[in-house]
């Protein structure tokens, strides 16, 4: 057999090596690409109707997080639901307040939840610690205001433990904003040049196998997607909103990602479907 020339061997290294690196990068650093806002050295503080709640979760530590109760006030409504908001991969909790408090003062109790490794929290954040976190928070919005239904809303990556608890049969209620099939998917749509996703991928976030898994029917749901979002496929959310039977589907105008930080219009359209879906007096 002829013998290869000298350079052939150090050209098809230098090949492979352009090849790997940047899978071994998506490999190492996924984390820090999913969840890029985590560390961001601003720590959950009480301010204005916003107070600082604690809760230990599992695997992550003693979590803080930022809730508002409207029961005190007489303008508080007795069989509204509590809303648990899962925020988005770029948020913290303190966005989340922001963006429902015009459901405090319309009288629905709000938990602005915030995820390990987030606003000074201990721990990573992972699929498996936000699924932790929102059980937990859950509960203790469960705990706090007894016999009123649960909303959960998920937006963005947030979509994925609100659908797991919805799945699950802890929420009463499920609002999806911006929400995708699943991570794996979405990271194919990003990164359509990268091999093999679904084996590099640590956090698959698969939302319709979660509902098409769930062990009782879904609760009622509404989806909220953008005219146009360039971080999620607009179709992924319809596609959501499908796979829930008798779901809503609303669609903004606007474009953006996720659609209650783009939308001034989407704060009332959420307020209305939760009123809507108040317990009997």
């Amino acid at each position: 057999m002829r013998a290869l020339p000298r350079p052939v061997p150090l050209i098809l290294l230098i090949l492979l090596l352009v090849v790997l690196a940047p899978i071994v990068t998506v490999w190492a650093m996924q984390e820090r690409f999913l969840f890029p806002a985590r560390h961001n050295g601003v720590p959950v503080a009480a301010s204005g109707i916003w107070q600082v709640g604690h809760v230990e979760v599992p695997g992550s530590g003693r979590l803080a997080f930022l809730f508002a109760d409207p029961e005190a006030d007489p303008g508080g409504d007795p069989g509204a639901p509590v809303l648990l908001h899962l925020h988005g991969n770029g948020s913290r909790a303190g966005w989340s307040a922001a963006s429902t408090e015009n459901l405090v003062a319309a009288g629905i109790p709000v938990v602005a939840a915030e995820y390990p490794g987030y606003s000074g929290n201990p721990g990573a954040p992972t699929e498996a610690s936000l699924r932790a976190t929102a059980e937990t928070m859950a509960a203790w919005a469960r705990g706090r205001w007894p016999g009123r239904r649960l909303a959960v809303l998920g937006e963005s990556i947030g979509s994925a433990p609100a659908i797991h608890l919805a799945a699950s049969g802890r929420a009463d209620l499920l609002v999806i904003d911006s929400g995708f099939t699943s991570m794996t998917e979405t990271i194919r749509i990003h990164l359509p040049w990268l091999p093999a996703v679904a084996w590099l991928n640590r956090h698959p976030m698969d939302g319709i196998a979660a509902l098409r898994g769930a062990a009782k029917a879904l609760p009622p749901t509404l989806v909220m997607v953008s005219a146009e979002d360039p971080v999620v496929p607009v179709a992924m959310g319809e596609a959501l909103a499908a796979a829930i039977p008798g779901s809503t589907l609303h669609r903004s105008g606007r474009a953006g990602h996720p659609v209650i930080h783009g939308d001034p219009r989407a704060g009332a359209v959420l307020l209305e479907w939760l009123r809507g879906h108040r317990a009997p007096r």
